[in-house]
């Protein structure tokens, strides 16, 4: 029979609600009591629509269990998972979250966080922890909203007012949210993202306001969003690099405003070659125009859903202004006419009995409590889910796996920690809001491996869940790597491996090699061999976000991969082979960010490949690394669109144009886009 396997990290109010033993911080010792998981009504939160919440609710977010709060008092010993029962929840000023923090309503009745007539403040919700103010967002980690409804309609239309505020960075997620805003404002936005590093808000509805959402975080992938009677959907104000799908643009007097940003590179820049971007697979209903300037000066009236039209840097080509092409289209990849997606599963069809705590499974003792190998009990248990068809739930904690003759320590010799099937098998086997790690220096580990088929698009998949090397609580690595080159630290040999037998749709995945601690102060120098090694050539849809000091290569890939978020790395090829580094600089500045050795018909949609994020330029000047980016193989028909590189010479070394960053301004200075790469598409 087919494999059959889930692990699933939130699951059903009646499970969560009656089932022990919950979420178990395990350093916090001797705090044993501490509450993971809270009940905002256990805080005083009524949610009838009459008094007024707002203090209960963040009671709720900031408590640590004793009479504190968690605000500026660690950030991955105390995490807190707030459920939210349905009922309207009246708010008189801004509900502020917390890192660590994932606020989630009853997925079967969402509950209302409704503005009172009379509420002060800039946001309703805040997403944003003002702990990492200094930082601009881009350590607001670990923070998530899933299944809720945001009313801002008791305010007046035209006051300025934002339903979520969410600067936030990686790690984070928006699931499952709905938005309502009065109609005709000119002064209510739905999501703020005016800061931050990001990487995906998915699955939302937003209705009313002047604007949706406007953007200026670094990186995004806006994926199935519904915007309606609206101003304007999404307005980008700044940020690198964006990818836009599946989104619905209903009844809105604009879609999307590029107008308005100084650094954008896929979508907008305003440097010397501006308005970089790309448009496919749109379908379009109407007779106003797709694309105008801000003039107002049509660009491009209509185009054909088959098509892909082009306003940038494309090379071979130079700087063009609506170029149109066909791009290679996998059937493995699309569905209904557009490329394949899936939200995260939720099993709200599962009873209750099909939904087995790991923690609470006779005969198999698992402690999740950051000391116990629980390897053995654990794949007893998951095993035995898969047979039945059952989903895993685990329950906050820190689960350790051991290897067997130490081989996680054997870089020679590299091993899966996490593996995801074996090659051959075919069914189902899903992930969601987890994070996977080391334990201590393991320059043998793969840290998750993927190798099983799924039955049908998204059944093997994995949604929220990410890999972390270092700067954590959870792992020896936060203290054990201070020293000035990151060969002292050769923490991990790959983060994800994606095998030949596999297929896999991975959405918001964070791969972090830590260059900071979020417990303590400190620079830290970690190496991980790989970021990412991805040989399917089944088909997928994956991204990969900051596997700093480490490498992607997607080698052989069949078919399609949409990567939408940036990778920054460091290092050649898949073997394992550390480059010292130095504060971000490499002494031999060499090293490339992703190598692609594709085969068949790959289309790769944005990608911003950055090894030094902090180089500056008096440093080693604009361009720190030699060549970011190799094409190998000659390649049959590859369309790469939305290359997105900093502090590079060479943005692609092809051996044939060997594309430039200077002859590509663009994006993060200093920095280059190549709209469209398409030396091996066959359509130059």
């Amino acid at each position: 029979m087919p494999y059959r396997s889930t692990s699933h990290g939130k699951s059903r109010l009646d499970f969560k609600e009656t089932n022990k033993p919950r979420g178990f911080a395990p350093f916090l010792k001797p705090d044993y009591a501490y509450p993971v998981y809270r009940n905002v009504q256990a805080y005083g939160a009524i949610g009838n629509g009459q008094p007024d919440d707002t203090d209960a609710l963040q009671d709720a977010i900031n408590s640590d269990g004793n009479g504190g709060s968690r605000y500026q008092n660690e950030v991955t010993t105390r995490p807190a998972e707030v459920f939210v029962p349905g009922g309207e929840y009246k708010i008189s000023k801004t509900v502020d979250l917390r890192l660590n923090t994932i606020l989630v309503g009853d997925l079967n009745d969402p509950p209302v966080f409704k503005a009172s007539p009379g509420f002060s403040g800039g946001s309703l919700i805040s997403g944003v922890d003002f702990v990492t103010d200094n930082t601009g967002g881009t350590t607001n980690f670990l923070v998530a909203i899933k299944n809720v409804v945001i009313d801002t309609k008791n305010i007046g239309k035209d006051q300025s007012v934002i339903a979520l505020n969410w600067g936030v960075a990686q790690a984070c997620q928006l699931t499952n949210i709905r938005i309502e805003m009065p109609n005709s404002s000119n002064g209510h936005i739905g999501i703020a993202m005016d800061r931050g590093s990001t990487t995906a808000v998915t699955d939302v509805k937003i209705s009313g306001g002047a604007v949706g959402i406007r953007n200026g975080n670094q990186q995004l992938n806006f994926k199935d969003i519904l915007f309606q009677l609206r101003t304007t959907a999404i307005t980008f104000t700044g940020g690198l690099t964006a990818v836009i799908q599946g989104a619905t643009f209903d009844t809105c007097g604009l879609g999307i405003d590029a107008t308005r940003g100084n650094q954008l590179g896929s979508v907008i820049d305003n440097g010397p070659r501006s308005n970089q971007i790309v448009i496919d697979n749109l379908s379009h209903s109407g007779d106003n125009p797709v694309a105008v300037d801000s003039d107002g000066n049509v660009k491009l009236q209509q185009i054909d859903p088959a098509k892909t039209w082009i306003w940038g840097n494309v090379d071979p080509g130079g700087f063009q202004t609506g170029k149109v092409l066909a791009t290679f289209r996998s059937g493995r990849l699309f569905s209904n006419g557009k490329f394949f997606t899936k939200a995260q599963p939720t099993y709200e069809d599962f009873s209750t009995d099909r939904i087995v705590n790991v923690k609470a499974v006779q005969g198999h003792a698992v402690k999740g409590d950051g000391a116990t190998d629980d390897s053995a009990s654990l794949n007893a248990i998951l095993a035995e889910n898969a047979a039945t068809g059952k989903v895993s739930y685990f329950p906050y904690g820190v689960y350790i796996v051991k290897s067997l003759g130490g081989f996680f320590g054997d870089r020679n010799n590299p091993q899966a920690v996490v593996m995801v099937g074996n090659p051959g098998q075919t069914g189902i086997a899903q992930m969601q809001d987890m994070r996977f790690s080391v334990a201590d220096i393991a320059p043998g580990a793969i840290i998750l491996q993927v190798n099983m088929e799924g039955s049908a698009q998204g059944d093997v998949g994995i949604w929220n869940s990410h890999i972390t090397v270092g700067g954590t609580a959870d792992t020896n690595v936060n203290t054990a790597c201070d020293g000035p080159n990151t060969a002292d630290c050769l923490a991990a040999f790959a983060m994800l491996h994606l095998t030949q037998s596999s297929s896999c749709y991975i959405e918001n995945m964070w791969g972090w090699t830590a260059d900071h601690s979020l417990e303590r102060d400190g620079h830290q120098n970690i190496a991980t061999a790989r970021g990412a090694l991805i040989e399917s050539m089944l088909g997928l849809r994956t991204s990969l976000p900051d596997a700093t000091v480490g490498n992607g290569l997607l080698a052989g890939c069949g078919l399609a991969a949409r990567r939408p978020q940036p990778m920054a790395t460091s290092n050649p090829l898949w073997r394992p082979r550390f480059q010292l580094m130095r504060k971000h600089r490499p002494i031999v500045p060499h090293g490339l960010g992703t190598e692609h050795r594709w085969r068949r018909e790959p289309a790769f949609f944005h990608g911003e490949v950055s090894t030094c994020y902090n180089c500056p330029a008096t440093a080693c000047g604009p361009n720190c690394i030699k060549n970011q980016a190799r094409v190998t193989n000659g390649p049959r028909r590859l369309w790469w669109y939305g290359v997105n590189t900093r502090t590079a010479d060479v943005m692609v070394l092809d051996g044939i144009g060997d594309p430039k960053q200077d002859n590509n301004p663009g994006g993060w200075n200093p920095g280059g886009v190549i709209a469209g790469y398409l030396h091996f598409s066959g359509s130059v």
